[in-house]
């Protein structure tokens, strides 16, 4: 799991320099210590399809789930995690199969995962649970800080083929700025049948 978080530090760090900066550069890409692919929106088998909405489909094998990137988004691999960021770079949404094999187990332990990166961690309401497109799904949200900035998060584990834990962050006003294509992307996340 150390890998996983430098994964996230890193992003985070990305998401928190465009939010001081004002913004990003939609033809910039980041790039960081690991060897994360960055991939043009596309599943894992390419599809001869003339929908838009096909190219941005993705896959997470280990997890069995598919969703679609918003247009302009980015998306990257390495292994089994997969990092989708928004056009500006400054919303970052971290998938990834928790050690814990069962869902129950992901979900309690889901804040001592979050507080490794994470630190003054506030909840903002209470968790959720309920079923999110035919699955099992625990969420919760708040905010923190990260290398002294503060940041807004959300946490989400779907009961898929195996656990999965969404992680989404950003500065409270890259959140706001990006919340429409989030939703999309979030509401796109189904289970492979």
């Amino acid at each position: 799991m150390k890998k996983l978080d430098l994964i996230v530090v890193l992003m985070m760090g990305a998401a928190l320099a465009l939010a001081c900066s004002g913004g990003g550069d939609k033809n910039t890409t980041s790039t960081n210590a690991t060897d994360k692919k960055e991939q043009p929106a596309r599943t894992d088998k390419a599809k001869s399809s003339d929908s838009a909405s096909d190219a941005n489909v993705f896959t997470h094998k280990e997890g069995g789930i598919t969703f679609e990137v918003p247009n302009g988004w980015k998306a990257t691999s390495d292994g089994d995690n997969m990092t989708v960021s928004s056009a500006d770079g400054g919303l970052q949404v971290v998938f990834w199969v928790p050690d814990e094999g069962s869902f129950d187990g992901a979900v309690k332990e889901l804040d001592k995962e979050i507080s490794k990166t994470i630190k003054n961690v506030k909840t903002v309401g209470k968790p959720t649970q309920d079923t999110h497109n035919g699955m099992p799904h625990y969420g919760e949200s708040g905010t923190g800080d990260v290398n002294g900035s503060t940041i807004a998060w959300g946490v989400d584990v779907l009961s898929a083929k195996k656990p999965v834990i969404i992680l989404s962050f950003a500065a409270p006003n890259l959140y706001e700025k990006n919340s429409e294509d989030y939703e999309k992307l979030i509401n796109s996340i189904k289970k492979i049948t």
